[in-house]
């Protein structure tokens, strides 16, 4: 396996909700920081400044039910920017795009919207794309199941460092 293909694998993965298999990868940084960026102006003051974990039960028992809203509506945008297929788990699998608004709604052509989508299954993809976007010793430990033995090569290298690098993209 080349080193481009593990490293676009490491940010993919399969999670199985709902009886199905669905097919999840990192999402970008401008989608993450969307996220982050609500639920932290979400979150009330004496909260973001107290530096204590929040509850999860006290922090929704504070926020406004147009807060939660607005929250429900990130963590489904997320699901949508990282799900990709759905499997059946025997080998089956469709290729998916998940959409926020309901009018593109077209299952003859891949496009599902998330309204359709299992209970449950949208809090479970949630919290697997979010751990492989933000997880950084994950995604080292993933990367490195990919190279024989685990065995980093590079410390072991006596290449000289001003060599070129050989250009695979333009």
């Amino acid at each position: 396996m080349s080193i481009l293909h593990a490293i676009s694998d490491s940010t993919t993965d399969e999670v199985e909700a709902s009886t199905l298999w669905w097919r999840v990868r990192r999402i970008n940084s401008a989608d993450l920081a969307k996220v982050g960026f609500a639920a932290l102006a979400i979150s009330t003051p004496e909260m973001a400044s107290s530096g204590e974990d929040i509850d999860p039960q006290e922090f929704m028992n504070r926020i406004t039910p147009k807060q939660a809203a607005d929250l429900a509506n990130l963590q489904e945008a997320t699901v949508a920017a990282g799900c990709f297929a759905i499997g059946d788990g025997e080998g089956n699998w469709d290729e998916v795009k998940l959409v926020i608004d309901s009018g593109r709604h077209d299952p003859d052509k891949g496009i599902l919207w998330v309204g359709s989508v299992p209970p449950g299954v949208i809090e479970v993809l949630f919290a697997r794309i979010m751990s492989l976007s933000t997880d950084q010793e994950e995604a080292a430990k993933r990367l490195a199941s990919f190279r024989s033995k685990g065995k980093s090569r590079i410390a072991n290298d006596n290449r000289n460092a001003s060599k070129k690098v050989r250009k695979v993209a333009t």
